[in-house]
């Protein structure tokens, strides 16, 4: 390993090399953070596959050990950042750090307060092999933001949390073979209104992309949303944009979405184990593709907003759906039927598990479509069927 003299935070080195690390660290129980306004380094990270580079943020304890920050104790604090407000933040200023085409290289840390829409994070370039861990953020306008012509592959996330999301943990343009794993996502309620929409993790294009054990609450974007010249409502858990494919999803769970938990416009995605509670959709599937798979999952209370309807299910598409639960709360639907870009029929294919309709709600709703009962409990009831949904009235086959 380079080694790399001791010197103040503010004086990174010009670039990262193969084994090159930077330490940063701070006595543990220090009562003023360090307060940042610019960005601290425009850092090109070129680490090996056997040496990569690293960045560690820890504390020294009273014995001189190292270690990560402790709960809610913030190693940096972003110095326009105020306490958190629950209508219309503004997440703006500059990324702490500027990673430039970051290569075999491996993130760890901080506990930060404070960021802006650009991120605390800020990815330019290719990059290839890279990871971040045990981040802890409050009020952050993003944690990782990237340049809309970056191109990642080979991304690790773990172990990390926010907690005020404004805009959302992290947003990639181009992204393949990546895996987000044990991550507590928290939008604490925080509305950044209609023109700061809030998406916890933002994928435009890639493939093979895969999450587990990711927990997601309370991203809503209610006000002011006629400035967009509509009244929907914003809001979302993980959106996977058209140009994505192949995603797989395992134990993960979404709760207070303003609009969905899981925003599947692309193809192929595959959940397992998955539940969404109180979110205006669960999951949006848009594409007509055959594969699109959801397995032993629990979709429950969806919760409509003003002029905005409700449902488990929202399906422009087709999706094959194996022994999961789907269970309506009053005036929503189990599946609402919508039109999606490759498709004027939509279908679900349902086999095993349950479909409950409480008081008040729908089986189907919205535009025409078709859902396949195999050996469901509808309302307990053992059912085999085609039902149709006309736009307006159900057609039992």
């Amino acid at each position: 390993m380079s080694a790399l003299s001791a010197a103040p935070i503010t004086d990174f080195p010009s670039q990262l090399g193969a084994g090159d690390a930077v330490l940063i660290v701070t006595p543990r129980g220090r009562e003023t953070h360090f307060s940042w306004r610019k960005t601290l380094a425009d850092l090109p990270v070129s680490g090996s596959v056997d040496a990569p580079a690293s960045i560690h943020f820890a504390t020294i304890g009273p014995d001189g050990d190292l270690d990560d920050a402790p709960a809610g104790y913030a190693v940096a604090r972003h110095s326009r950042t105020e306490f958190p407000r629950q209508a219309e933040p503004d997440p703006s200023g500059l990324p702490f750090l500027v990673l430039q085409s970051p290569n075999h290289a491996r993130i760890i840390g901080p506990h930060f307060f404070g960021a802006g829409a650009k991120g605390f994070y800020h990815i330019a370039g290719t990059a290839r092999d890279l990871t971040f861990s045990n981040i802890d953020a409050r009020l952050a306008g993003r944690v990782i933001e990237t340049t809309d012509d970056s191109n990642i592959s080979g991304l690790r996330v773990s172990n990390s949390r926010v907690y005020g999301a404004i805009r959302g943990f992290a947003r990639f343009h181009h992204l393949s073979d990546a895996e987000f794993s044990d991550l507590d996502l928290d939008g604490a309620g925080v509305d950044g209104g209609g023109t700061r929409v809030c998406q916890m993790i933002a994928v435009t294009a890639g493939t093979n992309l895969r999450f587990r054990n990711v927990y997601m609450r309370r991203a809503a974007n209610l006000i002011n949303a006629l400035e967009r010249g509509s009244t929907f409502v914003q809001g979302d858990g993980i959106v996977l944009e058209e140009e994505t494919s192949a995603a797989v999803f395992d134990n993960c769970h979404a709760r207070d979405m303003g609009d969905a938990g899981f925003d599947m416009k692309c193809d192929g995605i595959t959940l397992t184990r998955c539940s969404t509670a109180r979110c205006k959709y669960g999951v949006r599937i848009w594409r007509a593709q055959t594969e699109n798979r959801i397995t032993a999952c629990h979709f429950a209370d969806p919760k409509p907003r003003p002029r905005n309807a409700a449902a488990c299910l929202w399906v422009g598409g087709r999706v094959s759906i194996d022994n999961s639960i789907l269970k309506t709360a009053f005036d929503t639907a189990a599946i609402r039927f919508g039109k999606g870009p490759d498709t004027d029929q939509p279908q679900a294919v349902m086999t095993g598990g349950a479909i409950d309709v409480t008081e008040g709600a729908a089986l189907l709703a919205g535009e025409p479509g078709q859902l396949i009962l195999n050996n469901v409990r509808l309302n307990g009831t053992p059912t085999t069927g085609v039902m149709q949904w006309t736009g307006d009235r159900l057609v039992r086959g």
